[in-house]
């Protein structure tokens, strides 16, 4: 009890100089009134006053130092002694302070560290504050952690000193430093020099070729190679090529860090190169770093340069173990591959999977809804397995608003009578010879009913979008070709392969090139020659352009929400629609993507998003664009996916939709800033 009374004393300097202001003013006054016996006792009793304060700061010094020479540490509920001679020959930097953090007492290496010891009294209150009585209050069994001090690195570690066996009752705090500033420094210098390896190719490489000849391939080898060695030039970094359209890349990681920060300037300047070639020049670029063993690195290469390649290319990306993909660029227009090959390969691949399987299922996306595109394509799959003599079924939900009319219209003829079917219809026939087809999607999540994904071992994508993070893997074909205008086209084409001569019944015509119109905004946007020849071999068809143009019109109902929607639209930075829709919508997915294919024709506008907030509290948000702006790039920074004119994304939770709408603009300017 005699020591607790001693310790919560006011500080002696406190005491003294409050007394001392008292003693002054009382003694002015005893002067000034010739009181001079009572002026003789005040000052007495000041000086025994200070006499008794200074006795009491040593009682409090000494008693601190006993408890030094007995203390015991606690460590999960055990106590452990240890005596004097451990304190004073402690090797490392070591401090006490109290259980409110002021100090107690530290060694010659703790003090050293410190200017001063004001800077070290400070500094431990700081710590003790910020990273100690937290984890007391929490009775946390670890304590340690990493600290700066004048350019040094310690780990701290901490414990806690019992005055009292038994009890936490006025305890104090060891804190003793372990200098890793060395390791730190050993640990930095490898991280830094560790090898990235990685792979550029340039991009439609073989289509510039076929376009303007060998003397321009020439011309563009030998400015990219100046490009190139401008672009590693003072870097630790080499570039080799390999054969007449890649590079193979050698760099340390503090190189590549600084090629990050710059967002991989060699993807913009590479479009500059104008020696005759009509087609721009674009690469793609896969780093893969950090990985266990330069192998491991040059394994991860390939899968780096596909990820890239099936984004559309134009961009890089860096891979890292353990690390989410970074990927930079991607603000370049999509031009259409003048290089039939592929689909006619597809084509072949495709026809071999359909024979030898015992059921064909199709399905396409439920995120974002169900639209023309994607029944288009999976129409066209049934026709392909059809006439290969498989039987072929199409996953798809009901109350599908943006493809309503025409589902009716299928399932009012005979034939389609049972070829839509549910995802759990589709689980219950699915056998391990059955193909599943996936269109218009490949992500996982995003499809009509990613169950089926789980139990299938023969799966196919086909599509035109760029891959998002949760592509479909294993399959056994896959089919992404970004710079189509839709999955339809690639049906069209892939149909016209397989059987050549075909003739398609004329609702499936019309569902094609219904997706066709859709994508392309009315044969508008991201059209190319191949984009035409499917639409021409579909008019063809016997298909009607006037009741094509019934299946993407509105009703009335659905008119006045688009006008309500629209009406809310605000500008962006000169050149962006934003509008949300701040009220229920019965068919959301037709009415936001109506919305922001309107609002682009706004005088001005190169993109549009339209924000929507569902009932259970999710957001989405439907983005689209006129070519310049690359809506899918914002999308998936947003956890969305699309292509260069469409995207969209579903931010879940019950996030309020005025942050949803500050994270876009952000994300916004960030893509502009690029």
């Amino acid at each position: 009890m005699k020591n607790n009374f001693f310790e919560k004393l006011n500080m002696m300097i406190v005491n003294i100089i409050f007394t001392l202001v008292l003693t002054v003013g009382f003694s002015y006054y005893f002067l000034t009134q010739n009181m001079y016996v009572a002026f003789s006792f005040l000052l007495a009793a000041y000086i025994v006053f200070a006499a008794v304060n200074i006795a009491v700061y040593f009682i409090k010094k000494k008693l601190r130092e006993e408890k030094l020479k007995h203390i015991s540490f606690a460590a999960r509920g055990k106590e452990v002694y240890a005596g004097e001679s451990a304190v004073n020959n402690f090797g490392l930097p070591l401090a006490f302070v109290s259980d409110f953090g002021s100090f107690i007492w530290c060694n010659e290496q703790f003090e050293e560290l410190f200017n001063d010891k004001s800077s070290m009294r400070q500094e431990l209150r700081d710590i003790f504050k910020l990273h100690i009585a937290p984890k007391i209050d929490l009775l946390a069994d670890d304590f340690s952690f990493e600290l700066s001090i004048n350019n040094k690195q310690f780990l701290v570690k901490t414990a806690v000193v019992n005055h009292v066996s038994g009890s936490r009752d006025g305890y104090s705090v060891m804190i003793y430093l372990i200098d890793k500033t060395a390791e730190k420094e050993i640990k930095h210098l490898y991280e830094s020099q560790r090898i990235a390896v990685g792979e550029l190719v340039v991009d439609s490489y073989e289509d510039i070729y076929q376009t303007n000849g060998e003397i321009v391939i020439n011309r563009i080898n030998v400015e990219l190679s100046k490009i190139i060695d401008r672009w590693l030039s003072g870097r630790r970094a080499v570039a080799r090529k390999m054969v007449r359209d890649r590079y193979f890349i050698v760099m340390e990681y503090d190189s590549l860090q600084e090629i990050m920060k710059e967002k991989f300037s060699i993807l913009a300047e590479v479009k500059k190169i104008n020696v005759g070639n009509s087609i721009p020049v674009t690469l793609s670029i896969g780093i893969s770093v950090l990985w266990d063993s330069i192998s491991e690195n040059e394994a991860n290469i390939s899968k780096a340069i596909e990820s890239v390649t099936s984004r559309g290319g134009d961009q890089a990306v860096v891979m890292s173990k353990g690390s989410k993909d970074e990927y930079f660029g991607a603000g370049n227009v999509e031009f259409e591959s003048l290089n039939e090959v592929k689909a006619r390969v597809v084509a072949n691949q495709l026809k071999e999977l359909i024979n030898d399987s015992s059921k064909v299922i199709v399905m396409g996306h439920a995120i974002p809804d169900t639209d023309m595109d994607s029944l288009g394509a999976c129409l066209a799959v049934y026709r392909a397995a059809t006439l290969l003599g498989k039987r072929a079924r199409i996953v798809l939900k009901d109350n599908k608003e943006m493809v309503k009319l025409m589902v009716e219209e299928l399932k009012a003829s005979k034939e389609y009578e049972d070829v839509f079917i549910t995802a759990s219809y589709a689980l219950a026939i699915r056998d391990e010879k059955t193909l599943v087809v996936v269109v218009d999607v490949s992500d996982a999540p995003r499809t009509e009913a990613p169950r089926i994904l789980d139990e299938a071992n023969r799966v196919v994508v086909i599509d035109h979008h760029r891959r998002g993070p949760s592509y479909i893997r294993n399959t056994l074909l896959d089919y992404n070709e970004v710079t189509a205008s839709s999955t339809s086209e690639l049906m069209v084409e892939i149909l016209q392969y397989m059987h050549p001569g075909l003739t398609v019944p004329k609702l499936e015509a019309e569902a094609m090139y219904a997706g066709i119109l859709v994508d392309t905004k009315n044969l508008v946007f991201k059209t190319g020659r191949r984009t035409f020849a499917a639409a021409a071999f579909l008019r063809g068809q016997n298909v009607d352009t006037v009741t094509v143009r019934r299946y993407t019109q509105p009703d009335l109902e659905t008119f006045l929400e688009i006008a309500n929607v629209t009406k809310n639209a605000k500008i962006f930075d000169g050149k962006i629609a934003i509008s949300k829709a701040t009220q229920f919508i019965s068919n959301s997915d037709l009415v936001i993507s109506i919305a922001a294919d309107q609002m682009l024709n706004v005088l001005g506008v190169e993109a549009s998003f339209v924000l929507y907030k569902f009932e259970d509290g999710s957001v989405k948000i439907t983005a689209r664009s006129l070519g310049e702006i690359n809506v899918q790039v914002i999308m998936s920074q947003m956890g969305g996916g699309g292509h260069l004119t469409a995207a969209a994304t579903v931010i879940k939770g019950n996030i309020p939709i005025e942050t949803v709408e500050k994270s876009l603009t952000d994300n916004i300017k960030t893509y502009l800033d690029a």
